[in-house]
């Protein structure tokens, strides 16, 4: 029985992290690539992309998830995800965060303002959008952005609370 929900034609689920750097999401990718592996028994892998290494500037991450019989050889940036992690929205404004998002994908966008507002500035016309304030988490819990956007995507990763 296959505990991923929807993959892709090579049998790939994928998650693509939009951020900032310094705020994470490289770790963020890591340890959400290693809870699929080691606490879900998938394969998986991850790899990010920035530029100049430093705070500030544009950074992805990509997971990719499969079952334990297929092997991962894949190692390019993904374009069509079915989950959106944006860790900042300030990003928003001069990115597509969510090019090329499954029809039915998720978008997790890390906010304080309104679900709807949010929606429409990112001119999501499909899929599904959730909003977490993980930086108000963040500072109540003493603790950094990719804690609480990993316990958000945990959340939206349904089939991770399965098994």
């Amino acid at each position: 029985m296959s505990i991923l929900p929807v993959t892709n034609e090579l049998g790939f689920f994928e998650i693509r992290l939009e951020s900032i750097g310094g705020l994470g999401a490289n770790l963020a990718g890591k340890m959400l690539a290693e809870a699929g592996v080691l606490g879900h028994g998938l394969n998986g892998s991850n790899f990010s992309s920035y530029g100049s290494e430093k705070k500030g500037t544009p950074v992805k991450a990509f997971i990719r998830f499969c079952e334990p019989d297929i092997e991962i050889r894949a190692h390019s940036p993904i374009e069509e995800p079915h989950v959106i992690g944006v860790f900042h929205e300030a990003l928003y404004k001069t990115i597509d965060v969510v090019s090329g998002l499954q029809a039915d994908g998720v978008v997790l966008v890390n906010s304080e303002r309104d679900i709807e507002a949010v929606r429409e500035e990112l001119e999501l016309d499909h899929g599904t959008l959730a909003v977490v304030d993980a930086m108000s988490i963040a500072v109540e819990e003493n603790t950094r952005i990719n804690t609480a956007m990993l316990g958000a995507l945990y959340r939206v990763l349904g089939f991770f609370r399965r098994g």
